[in-house]
């Protein structure tokens, strides 16, 4: 998916103090494990080349797209640059800057 709308800084906002859905906004097992994938791909690659991703996810309020890198993935959340934490449950979508994929 290719993100058109304009990416927030993660200084910008303090994700810590954000509400988030309880629930899962992904339907499909599926999708939850293609994105579980794509995190860990992401959280790799920054470790190698500081490779930026684009994410995309849903707080209590609005649909948000931030431009970061994850340095670490869990079972629950993801740490971002700075950081900050941010539950996996909420993510919709992880595009890799530069990448045609």
């Amino acid at each position: 998916m290719k993100s058109d709308t304009p990416q927030e800084n993660i200084k910008s906002f303090n994700i810590e103090k954000m509400a988030f859905r309880t629930d899962d906004v992904l339907d499909t097992q599926r999708a939850r494990i293609k994105r579980k994938a794509h995190l860990l791909r992401a959280m790799a690659l920054e470790g190698i080349d500081q490779t930026e991703i684009i994410l995309t996810f849903q707080d209590d309020i609005e649909l948000r797209t931030l431009r970061t890198r994850v340095v670490a993935t869990g079972d629950d959340s993801i740490v971002l640059l700075h950081g900050q934490s941010l539950p996996i449950h909420c993510i919709l979508d992880v595009e890799f800057v530069g990448s045609e994929r």
